[in-house]
């Protein structure tokens, strides 16, 4: 499922995937399961939320806060709202610059997508690991 929503979209399939299952623990989380929610995207807009804890570095320690997330209504819409976040938010333009270089593009991304600061390196190895360069070669 997460292959075909993510070929729909933008970037490169592989690194989507990867970010996919890294975020929801290959789709067995509570935000995914309930919330459709496949990237730990946070509540935003007039978007439907859900509630759920989660780990923040925050001056290099690791918090447990609640935070509210957005629902979606499948996981196509959750893929898309995410294509949108990187190709709309300013602080991706590196991002977007770099989209056809797994590599750069990963370590880019998670400047501002994550607080972990192993988050680049987490999702990098879920994409080697998994061989899904294979993805985005086709």
């Amino acid at each position: 499922m997460a292959t075909a929503a993510a070929t729909a979209g933008k970037y490169l399939i592989g690194i989507t995937v990867a970010q996919a299952a890294l975020e929801s623990a290959w789709g067995t989380s509570q935000l995914s399961l309930q919330g459709k929610n496949y990237f730990g995207i946070k509540a935003h807009r007039d978007t439907e939320s859900i509630a759920f804890p989660t780990i923040e570095v925050v001056n290099g320690k690791s918090l447990t806060l609640q935070a509210h997330f957005a629902k979606y209504p499948d996981i196509g819409t959750c893929f898309a709202d995410r294509d949108r976040i990187i190709t709309q938010l300013a602080c991706y333009q590196d991002a977007r610059a770099n989209a056809s270089d797994p590599e750069l593009f990963a370590r880019c991304l998670a400047r501002h997508w994550a607080t972990d600061p192993r988050y680049a390196e987490k999702l990098l190895k879920i994409y080697r690991n998994n061989k899904l360069q294979s993805l985005d070669e086709s």
